[in-house]
């Protein structure tokens, strides 16, 4: 088994000056910000967008990669990342070296360097472990490709020329199985949120039409929690009746976003419903506190 570390370029660089720009934002807009509401997501966010650049960053400087005679390994963030690919299943790679051009579909990419999934020019769908532009080879399977940028690239070559793997070039063709009303990875989140997004909306309208509201109800809080503004029980179930139609609005958009996205990656689809089960899974806490604070 021979091991190639993966040619540095500026990822790192440019991974840690993002990482300071939304931290920056984050703790500025945290600071001037006097709102329950919107300091809820911002922490939550804060302390979800950390890790996934914290990831990226550790993805950056561990990845490398592996070859022998039956798989090739793409490993990082100490063994956490782990991708195996069987030689057998590579139907040939190509090179390309310079600006890498194409569509992210999520991920970090750059000209430089690309740490992501996207759609390559000429290559079509590439799952992206490279942290250099120079020099990149393109492995060929039949759902993706992978795209590496391994030190002493010469001799990963010739490594792949002695498994019978050879220079080649090949056509993309969009995924044209994409019925994601079949799939239960996509279909149970969305079902999820719709429920949580119909509770969202119809709760409080049934405790004020059942009387379980009381009389005075507060309808903005600051970021301590203490109600700013209060309003009658009709007043708060209209509002929350408007938190729960943004929801669905954007449950509607992200839905179609999905199916867009189905059409190059079935599996990046997924997280835009993910993200709407988040969203009004938020929303649906800070309803359930408040009501349990003030009802």
């Amino acid at each position: 088994m021979e091991r190639y570390k993966a040619l540095k370029g500026n990822s790192l660089l440019y991974l840690i000056m993002v990482t300071l720009l939304y931290n920056a934002l984050f703790i500025v807009i945290i600071k001037i910000t006097n709102s329950y509401e919107l300091d809820t997501f911002l922490k939550a966010a804060f302390v979800i967008v950390n890790i996934y650049q914290l990831y990226y960053i550790f993805l950056s400087q561990t990845l490398n990669y592996t070859i022998d005679d039956k798989n090739i390994k793409i490993t990082a963030v100490w063994g956490l990342k782990k991708i195996v690919i069987p030689t057998e299943s590579i139907q040939g790679y190509n090179k390309s070296s310079g600006s890498i051009r194409g569509v992210k579909i999520y991920g970090y990419g750059k000209n430089t360097f690309a740490l992501c999934k996207s759609i390559v020019d000429k290559i079509g769908l590439s799952s992206m472990y490279a942290t250099s532009n120079k020099n990149i080879f393109y492995l060929k399977t039949d759902d993706i490709s992978y795209g590496i940028s391994p030190e002493n690239y010469d001799e990963f070559e010739r490594k792949l020329n002695s498994l019978n793997i050879s220079l080649t070039n090949w056509k993309y063709s969009r995924n044209k199985n994409y019925n994601l009303h079949k799939d239960k990875k996509f279909i149970i989140p969305f079902i999820l949120a719709t429920i949580v997004i119909v509770v969202l909306t119809i709760n409080p309208f049934i405790l004020y039409l059942t009387n379980k509201l009381p009389s005075i109800m507060p309808l903005n809080f600051d970021a301590n929690f203490m109600p700013l503004k209060n309003g009658n029980g009709k007043q708060f179930a209209f509002k929350q009746m408007m938190y729960g139609v943004l929801n669905m609005a954007l449950l509607f958009f992200m839905y179609y976003a999905s199916y867009f996205y189905a059409k190059y990656d079935k599996k990046s689809s997924y997280k835009f419903i993910y993200i709407v089960l988040f969203i009004s899974s938020i929303f649906l806490f800070m309803q359930f506190k408040t009501l349990a604070a003030f009802r």
